[in-house]
């Protein structure tokens, strides 16, 4: 077996069907999908063996989190290579093709292109924001090295040669099951130990983005808590180094906070509806200078378990 599709799902049935739906006319010999039900109810079984297919596979794993689902689909693998895509995000024509393309030429681990798909309406002032938030494009050339852009990529759409980078039983850490950030932990892990990230454009997905996820309050949220991962991340192990880097953007954080914070008052004061854009930009350098907030949920050592 080459590829391996590993798809971590918990109770979201129609998007999963678009997704599989997606995935299932590119498969071709050698290539696996394997759906990990994180649901306790085990509510994706239906969906999943409704397919008929010896080459969609289901597994359960009811200990919650989305790091337990990792961890189970890279046991569970039976391909030399990991691919990932989350449940809620659409492949394109040629999504696995894009993979096998990289499995054939060796490489260690890639990573592909995210648009959003949002299906319901945008508040004012907050469309070029989500756009930066959920694409993730880093306009280079396909193949190139990526190594540099570590903490801008994750698991939904990646690929990973399963001998060099889950080099631990449960390579991705438990210390960050619902604090977010497991996946770019293992993604700096493999840049640490010398391995190479590779860019694969060919390999583009839609992440749908629902109404609750577009709103200002998540967008909000979700913005405060990468400010503290990136912290976290910085910091890595700790050490001078470590603790130089935390420093530095925790300075970025407070310019963040007070530059944009600034702007916001001032643009909601005169009806500008970019107001938004700016509260939320300031939430992303509040996390910043608050990260200690995740100091006890978060690894102390350089390895990521």
């Amino acid at each position: 077996m080459q590829l391996t599709i590993g798809i971590p799902t918990f109770r979201r049935p129609a998007m999963l069907r678009e997704c599989l739906d997606s995935l299932v006319p590119q498969l071709e010999s050698g290539v696996e999908l394997l759906v990990v039900d994180n649901d306790p109810g085990a509510s994706a079984r239906e969906t999943v063996e409704g397919y008929g297919r010896t080459d969609v596979r289901y597994a359960h794993e009811p200990k919650p989190g989305v790091v337990q689902a990792r961890n189970r689909a890279v046991r569970d693998a039976a391909g030399a290579y990991l691919g990932f895509i989350d449940d809620d995000e659409v492949a394109r024509p040629g999504w696995i093709a894009a993979l096998l393309r990289h499995v054939e030429m060796g490489v260690t681990a890639s990573f592909g292109m995210v648009v959003p798909r949002y299906l319901g309406e945008v508040a004012p002032g907050l469309q070029g924001l989500l756009d930066d938030l959920y694409t993730r494009d880093l306009k280079r050339a396909a193949d190139a090295d990526i190594s540099d852009r570590w903490i801008h990529v994750g698991t939904g759409n990646s690929l990973f040669r399963k001998t060099e980078c889950f080099v631990e039983t449960e390579p991705f850490s438990a210390k960050l099951n619902g604090t977010g950030g497991e996946d770019v932990w293992l993604v700096r892990s493999l840049v640490e130990r010398g391995l190479t990230l590779r860019w694969n454009p060919e390999a583009v997905v839609e992440e749908q983005i629902p109404p609750d996820r577009s709103t200002q309050a998540y967008v909000s949220s979700r913005k405060f808590r990468h400010g503290q991962q990136r912290i976290i991340m910085m910091r890595g192990a700790g050490g001078p180094k470590g603790w130089a880097k935390a420093a530095i953007w925790m300075g970025v954080g407070a310019v963040q906070y007070g530059l944009h914070g600034g702007r916001a008052l001032a643009m909601r004061a005169v009806g500008r509806p970019g107001w938004r854009s700016a509260a939320v930009r300031a939430s992303g350098g509040l996390g910043k200078l608050l990260w200690w907030k995740l100091w006890d949920e978060t690894p102390y050592a350089g390895s990521p378990g």
